[in-house]
């Protein structure tokens, strides 16, 4: 029964592993946080973008990114998106987390905050967020718990969270370069804040998924500013689970086609391949792993030559263990074949006496004892002669 268990658990990896080799998955369900302004925005670039390509992409709403996420890890849906710095996400997931695997790097996202009253050019992010109305786009999601993460490290207390509608003394995104939240937000009269080289520095060194970015101001635009800030990676994720061959052709095709997705928004110029893996929140997948190492030799074709003069010395070896194997083997066969006739011989010998046959006969045992003894003699063979010999030397003894 375990037996039968285990070759049908074989035959079903086998073809499981033969349809991602023949037939790369094309059909992916990517589950977004229906709250969410900037990965829907992602989403509406990808999902035609792909689909051109000769995707099916089925959009999924998720209450928000940490349960995006859940449901990829948990096989409900197979792509969604994260920012590249977000622990407190992983943590809340907890050993779900374990099932996800990074596919690229899509967008790089930047930190901004506007402030409701003019903030002076000497102010401090403690000066910006202590003991202030802070609005998020959403509570309780992938934003409030990194942001609570900022606050706690640089020791900045007092900040009441809220909702970008519960009028906020200052308000915080992640998004692209000069986009249109940041836009609305000018317009409606909010103040851009440019961070201090101080707490870009306390962040970055606390977190190698972040970088420090200097956004410049737009040169026809007289409000608009120099903003230092802070950026991390908007990063795809699928399930670990998704065919390395399936993985592989998405990767391909994202990074083979981004001018397309450029074209929709200058933030997808940072799909690279030479982006950092160490810095990668969940690890890389093994497809798009094989993607970036396409151009680096196989193991085979790497150590070709060497393989192919070891196993040249091993058929050698082998040979010529075959060949001394072969003289021995025919040297036995000789060697049984001589006492074979020699027993015929005394048998068939008419003018010798019984007892002289019998003397003769047992003489014959004795040296082939010594023969098989001394392993020149094929046991099988022994074995037959000697009950040969026996039941002759019976017949004569009993004619006597």
């Amino acid at each position: 029964m375990k037996t039968k268990l285990a070759f049908a658990l074989l035959a079903f990896l086998f073809i499981q592993g033969g349809c991602d080799i023949a037939k790369p998955k094309r059909s992916f369900r990517l589950a977004v946080s229906e709250k969410d302004y900037f990965y829907n925005y992602m989403a509406g670039h990808l999902k035609p973008f792909l689909e051109n390509k000769g995707y099916k992409i089925v959009i999924t709403k998720a209450a928000s990114t940490i349960e995006a996420n859940k449901m990829v890890a948990r096989g409900e849906a197979d792509l969604a998106f994260i920012n590249n710095h977000s622990v407190a996400v992983s943590e809340v997931l907890g050993s779900e987390t374990g099932r996800l695997r990074t596919v690229l790097p899509l967008t790089t996202r930047l930190f901004f905050a506007f402030s409701k009253t003019v903030i002076a050019d000497t102010a401090s992010a403690k000066d910006l967020f202590e003991d202030k109305k802070v609005g998020l786009e959403r509570l309780s999601g992938e934003a409030q718990l990194n942001f609570e993460r900022f606050l706690k490290r640089a020791e900045i207390k007092g900040t009441r969270l809220v909702a970008f509608e519960d009028s906020p003394d200052v308000i915080v995104f992640w998004g692209t370069f000069y986009g249109a939240r940041a836009e609305k937000f000018l317009k409606e009269g909010w103040h851009p804040f440019s961070f201090k080289q101080n707490w870009i520095e306390f962040l970055t060194l606390n977190d190698p998924a972040l970088k420090p970015y200097t956004l410049p101001s737009i040169p026809g635009n007289r409000r608009s500013i120099r903003i230092n800030t802070i950026a991390t990676e908007a990063v795809l994720v699928a399930n670990q689970e998704i065919g390395e061959n399936s993985i592989y052709e998405l990767a391909r095709v994202i990074f083979q086609n981004k001018l397309e997705l450029v074209h929709n928004d200058i933030m997808y110029q940072s799909v690279n391949e030479s982006f950092d893996q160490n810095a990668l929140l969940f690890p890389l997948h093994i497809g798009t792993t094989s993607y970036l190492r396409r151009e680096q030799p196989t193991f085979l074709e790497k150590y070709a030559d060497a393989i192919a003069l070891i196993l040249s010395i091993v058929a050698v070896i082998f040979g010529a263990v075959q060949a001394i194997r072969n003289h021995l083997a025919k040297r036995k066969k000789e060697q049984v074949d001589k006492y074979f006739l020699d027993f015929l011989e005394i048998r068939s010998d008419k003018e010798l006496a019984p007892d002289q046959k019998v003397k003769k006969l047992d003489a014959l045992f004795q040296r082939a004892v010594e023969q098989m003894t001394n392993e020149k003699l094929d046991k099988s063979d022994f074995h037959i002669l000697s009950r040969l010999i026996q039941q002759e030397m019976t017949m004569m003894r009993f004619n006597l």
